[in-house]
């Protein structure tokens, strides 16, 4: 009987494969990390456009386009523009008589958690500590400045009642430029006619197509995995806004005037946040624009568009971008 004698791989061949492999999957791997990414970067975009459709049909309703908040927490732009979001019965069974936190509309925007207004590239996915309120991604811009604070100690800018937002005899918005989108210190009560005040398309002289409607925020998330950061609370109205004032996921803090925004967001490298309310530079509270989209954030324009802002934008082109009638001649990227 013959013997035959197969011959297998040998330590070395093994290895050698192995390494192959191995280098395959490292060089493959940040391709498919970045595929993927392209793939979330583009539903975002889907998610703004969708909002920014939405506020354009409001507008063909109404006129106008949503005002920005009412007081902290009666009502914001986001409760608006449910009905064009395919969300009418969330709107409908909305109080706006009673802050989002108080009576049925505990019931109503609890545990709630809205796709169109949720970045996919946020790994944290709608956590907050707030009672069981979720954190959503998409902020409107309030103007190219931050907020003032009255203060007798403050030596402020004289500025005009028609552009600026009074919030709780606290705080005003917008010195010289009208905002896309303001708030008032109206709370339960029906609003004015001077404040909230709103903005329709003949008031945007700039150009649609140079005015930012909306933008992204990071959802805010604490060391020990609960959310005092409350970025990304969008009912609150400390949280459903930005400014132009920094370049997109600036190192700059954001500045909150609530007790929540105690730590800043652990895990993004970019969105620092302190509350004070005096940090020595004129500013009560800023938010600026942050997502997790490497190098920069989508922001949807006035004309219905959505641009990728990168980080690096000539500020003097951000910030001109976060007023209507500024009469800057500027373009955006």
């Amino acid at each position: 009987m013959k013997i035959r004698f197969f011959r297998g791989f040998t330590l070395v061949e093994l290895l050698v494969v192995i390494a192959i492999i191995s280098v395959l999957i490292a060089l493959l791997l940040p391709a498919v990390q970045a595929a993927r990414e392209a793939a979330r970067r583009m539903q975002c975009t889907n998610h703004q456009k969708q909002i920014v459709l939405g506020m354009h049909n409001y507008h063909d309703v109404q006129q106008t386009f949503p005002w920005g908040s009412r007081g902290t927490g009666y009502g914001i732009w986001a409760i608006q523009v449910l009905p064009f979001v395919e969300k009418n019965q969330i709107f409908t069974e909305y109080k706006w008589d009673i802050q989002f936190n108080s009576g049925t509309n505990v019931t109503l925007l609890s545990n709630l958690v809205i796709s169109t207004y949720t970045c996919p590239s946020d790994g944290n996915q709608n956590k907050c500590s707030f009672g069981e309120y979720k954190e959503h991604n998409y902020v409107v811009c309030m103007g190219r400045e931050g907020v003032y604070a009255l203060s007798a100690t403050r030596n402020l800018p004289t500025y005009d009642p028609r552009n600026c937002l009074i919030d709780g005899l606290v705080f005003a918005r917008e010195s010289q430029y009208r905002a896309m989108f303001t708030g008032s210190c109206i709370s339960n009560v029906t609003p004015s006619p001077a404040y909230p005040l709103t903005t329709a398309m003949e008031d945007v002289v700039d150009g649609t197509s140079n005015t930012v409607a909306l933008s992204e925020t990071v959802q805010g998330l604490s060391p020990d995995g609960t959310s005092n950061d409350l970025r990304g609370l969008i009912w609150y109205g400390f949280n459903c806004y930005f400014n132009t004032n920094q370049a997109p996921n600036t190192t700059v803090a954001d500045i909150t005037t609530n007790s929540f925004g105690l730590t800043g967001h652990i895990q993004h490298p970019l969105s620092p946040m302190v509350t004070s309310t005096s940090v020595g530079d004129g500013y009560y509270t800023r938010m600026s624009a942050r997502s997790w989209h490497a190098s920069g954030v989508n922001a949807g324009l006035a004309d219905g568009s959505i641009r990728f802002i990168t980080n690096q934008i000539n500020l003097d082109i951000w910030r001109a971008a976060g007023s209507t009638n500024g009469n800057e001649v500027v373009s955006l990227p």
